[in-house]
């Protein structure tokens, strides 16, 4: 009976002191994450979506047109299938997989993509984001990943282009 008991206590006190979320699905709605929150895996499907502005994520796997906003945390893996789209402003990310028609938005400057090297086929990432100027590098998962980011310039850079091409159409 006391062995009942102490693996019963051992077990509440475990549950405290580690709250890991085991797999987590969303189907649909939106969801945030923030610091202190733990989770192994989450996997999003359908239209759900969700901000990360904080905590611990081992695996995320996207599908569908689900989307992601990722400003802060860690996250070891991002996995995106189908229509999915992701936009990366800051954090710590360890590597990324974009499959068929996903996206990426990456909001950074100095981004460097090194075809080789990292722990996947897809090489590297490296830069700085816009949102802190944190620096930051992650690993590709594939070959082709590289190819479903788009790197999304600097507010400001966009105001000067429009300037010059104003400029430069009136001298027409």
């Amino acid at each position: 009976m006391k062995t009942k008991i102490i693996t019963i206590l051992a077990a509440v006190i475990l549950a405290g002191v580690c709250p890991i979320k085991a797999d987590t699905v969303w189907e649909t709605g939106y969801h945030e994450i923030y610091d202190g929150d733990v989770y192994h895996e989450i996997w999003m499907y359908n239209d759900a979506t969700a901000d990360m502005f904080g905590g611990d994520v081992y695996k995320l796997e996207m599908f569908d047109t689900s989307a992601f906003d990722m400003l802060g945390g860690v996250m070891d893996i991002i996995i995106m299938r189908n229509n999915s789209v992701s936009y990366i402003r800051g954090g710590n990310l360890g590597a990324l997989a974009s499959i068929e028609n996903s996206s990426v938005y990456l909001y950074a400057y100095d981004v460097i993509h090194h075809p080789t090297g990292g722990h996947y086929d897809g090489g590297w990432v490296e830069g700085k984001y816009y949102l802190d100027g944190a620096s930051f590098d992650f690993d590709l998962g594939a070959q082709y990943t590289y190819q479903h980011i788009n790197i999304v310039p600097e507010p400001s850079t966009l105001a000067f282009l429009a300037l010059g091409f104003l400029a430069i159409r009136k001298l027409k």
